[in-house]
C-alpha cells in the first residue's frame, strides 16, 4: 500500500514472511506509482537495485523470479503496466553503508579491516571486510522486533492490528520521551489504569532491552570470536542500532583499537539529494539503501546499455559490484603490525 493507508499501517510488514516477499510487492507498488506520476507508457523498462538481510540473500533467486513475474504483468490504479527489468543489483544488507564509508575514504578503506553491522526491524547482518576485500557475512533473526514482540509477552498486551503496527513508533520513542509507554498503556486500559499499566510495561521494557542485549552482544562474540580484535571500524545502521546505540557503543569501547562508525555526514546527502530535511532517525534507516542508490545511479547510463544482470552467485561478486574499483594488495606498516600486538 502506498501513501496515506501505508502511513496509516507505519510500514508495519507481515513479520512471519521471508522479507524478500512484501520486498517484491512493494516495489511493483512503487514502479507503479512511479509509472503514473511520470505519464509512463504501459510498457517500459527499468534497472533496480535492492537490499536483503544476509539470512535471506541466499533465496535472492527466489526474490528475482518473483519481482519479474509481477513485473511482467500488473494493475495498479485501474492501469495495467507491463515492465521489463533491464538490470537487476541484489545485494546484501551492508553494501550500500560500505560504499558510504569507502567514498569517505578510499584508501584507508582499503588499508583496513571493516564490519558492517545492520541492525533493522526483523534482521541483525555483519558483513566484513579484510583490507577492502568482503568476506563471508552472517545473518540471524535479531532486529527490533525481537525486543517488541518480548515486551509484549511481558507485559501481556493484547493489541489490536492497528494499535499492534503503532507500537514500533511508541516503543522506540519511549526512551527518550517516557510519555509514550502511557500512550501503549491506552491502547489496553482505561484511564482508571493507565498509571499501574504503564508502570508493567515499563518493567517490560526494561527487562525486554537487557535480554535483547544480551543475546546481541553474545551473538556477535559468538560469530565473530577473535576477529573482534583485528577489527579497526565498525560501521553501525539501521533503527534498532540506533534504538540501543549507547549500549553499543559501550559494547565496541572495550575494543580500544577499533572505531565505531555512525555516518552522521551522510544524513546531510541525503537531505541535498531529498532537496528538503529529513527526520533524523529516518535517515539513518536510509543510509544503507542510499549507498547502494547512488551506485546505480552513477551507472544508470551504462546499465540502460546492457542486457538483463542476474544476481550475483558469490557474495565477493556482489559486493564488488558496490565497491567496483580494483584494490591494490597492500602490506601493513611496521606501525600497524605493532597495534595487532
Amino acid at each position: 500500500m502506498l501513501g496515506m493507508k501505508a502511513q496509516g499501517l507505519r510500514g508495519k510488514p507481515p513479520v512471519k514472511l521471508s522479507k524478500y516477499v512484501p520486498a517484491a510487492y512493494k516495489i511493483v507498488a512503487v514502479v507503479g506509482a512511479i509509472a503514473q506520476t511520470a505519464n509512463l507508457p504501459s510498457a517500459f523498462s527499468v534497472c533496480l537495485s535492492t537490499l536483503l538481510p544476509y539470512a535471506e540473500y541466499q533465496d535472492r533467486s527466489r526474490f528475482v523470479e518473483l519481482l519479474t513475474r509481477h513485473l511482467n504483468s500488473f494493475e495498479f490504479r485501474g492501469t495495467r503496466y507491463s515492465v521489463t527489468i533491464d538490470s537487476l543489483d541484489v545485494r546484501p544488507e551492508g553494501a550500500g553503508l560500505a560504499q558510504n564509508h569507502r567514498s569517505a575514504n578510499p584508501t584507508a578503506f582499503a588499508q583496513q579491516n571493516t564490519l558492517m553491522l545492520m541492525l533493522g526491524q526483523r534482521d541483525a547482518s555483519l558483513l566484513p571486510f579484510k583490507q577492502g576485500t568482503p568476506q563471508q557475512g552472517i545473518g540471524e533473526h535479531l532486529g527490533f522486533v525481537e525486543f517488541q514482540d518480548d515486551v509484549v509477552r511481558r507485559s501481556a498486551l493484547n493489541l489490536s492490528v492497528r494499535d499492534m503496527a503503532r507500537l514500533p513508533e511508541y516503543l522506540f520513542q519511549a526512551r527518550p520521551a517516557p510519555a509514550y509507554v502511557a500512550r501503549i498503556a491506552r491502547m489496553v486500559v482505561g484511564d482508571l489504569e493507565v498509571e499501574h499499566k504503564a508502570a508493567q510495561i515499563q518493567a517490560a521494557i526494561d527487562q525486554a532491552e537487557a535480554r535483547y542485549l544480551s543475546n546481541l552482544f553474545s551473538w556477535l562474540k559468538t560469530t565473530l570470536g577473535q576477529d573482534l580484535y583485528e577489527l579497526d571500524e565498525v560501521v553501525a545502521s539501521g533503527g534498532a542500532a540506533l534504538y540501543f546505540r549507547p549500549e553499543i557503543e559501550a559494547f565496541f569501547a572495550d575494543y580500544p583499537n577499533l572505531t565505531l562508525f555512525w555516518q552522521e555526514p551522510v544524513t546531510e546527502q541525503i537531505e541535498a539529494d531529498l532537496d528538503g530535511a529529513i527526520e533524523p532517525s529516518l535517515a539513518f534507516r536510509l543510509f544503507d539503501v542510499y549507498g547502494s542508490f547512488r551506485v546505480l545511479a552513477s551507472k544508470i547510463k551504462k546499465l540502460a546499455a546492457l542486457p538483463s544482470i542476474e544476481p550475483e552467485s558469490t557474495l565477493s561478486e556482489a559486493v564488488a559490484a558496490v565497491l567496483p574499483e580494483p584494490r591494490k594488495k597492500t602490506t601493513r606498516s611496521p606501525a600497524a603490525a605493532s597495534k595487532r600486538n
